[in-house]
């Protein structure tokens, strides 16, 4: 009776031990890696952190305790921005329950102030409303002004943020318009997305505008809740 099996051969045994042991060696690396600081080959950069500046009406050594904190959480928020809002609006909503968010592409500050203006002639705004606005990004020769118009609308009671933009030269000025404003207005924070987002140029698309990753829209949201966390309104005389 003849034998038709195969004579395993030994250099198929040491073909296989040779993949086992590559196999091993790479999963054994790939965990290495993962689990250390330079995953990738990189070093993580440090988590940006959100630049908010705010002008809290007093030094808090000698603030009158008596006076109820301002829970931002309490008021309604109206938010109006770009196409970067736009993105960012399921993050946003995430984190700032309820808020009324009105963002559309190219929109500019005059265009903005029109929809505020809107919501305020409609009754739509609430004598308590903190309203962030995110116009920064789209520059006309109108920008400053129509910002100070948006500062100028605000009531007794009401919060303003302000955000600005990032990515050309062209927002110089109205960037520092809105750095200025915290310091003539107790009732005006600052959401800095410039230095923030600056920290993390690779959350941006290759315009350096938009963003082109979720965790650019994440730290966008993180900058507002920020901003909320310290604002104050406007007082009421």
């Amino acid at each position: 009776m003849s034998n038709n099996k195969t004579p395993f051969k030994p250099m198929t045994l040491i073909i296989i031990i040779v993949v086992i042991f590559v196999a091993a060696l790479v999963v054994s690396i790939l965990i290495q890696l993962f689990n250390s600081p330079d995953f990738s080959g990189f070093k993580k950069a440090p988590a940006p952190t959100p630049v908010v500046t705010f002008i809290p009406g007093g030094d808090a050594s000698t603030a009158d305790t008596s006076t109820p904190v301002y829970n931002w959480q309490d008021h309604p928020v109206f938010i109006v921005g770009d196409s970067l809002t736009q993105g960012a609006k399921n993050e946003i909503n995430k984190v700032v329950a309820n808020a009324t968010i009105d963002a559309q592409q190219s929109r500019g500050m005059g265009a903005g102030l029109q929809v505020i203006q809107n919501w305020d002639a409609t009754g739509k705004l609430p004598d308590d409303a903190i309203i962030v606005v995110c116009l920064a990004n789209n520059i006309t020769d109108t920008t400053v002004q129509d910002a100070q118009k948006i500062v100028d609308m605000i009531k007794p009671g009401q919060s303003l943020i302000m955000m600005t933009g990032h990515g050309l030269s062209n927002m110089a000025d109205a960037n520092a318009f809105i750095r200025s404003l915290p310091n003539l207005y107790p009732y005006v924070t600052l959401a800095d997305w410039d230095l923030t987002i600056a920290q993390s140029p690779s959350l941006l698309g290759d315009d350096g505008i938009h963003i082109s990753k979720s965790q650019g829209n994440t730290l966008y949201a993180d900058l507002i809740v920020r901003a909320l966390e310290v604002t104050q309104p406007r007082p009421q005389s």
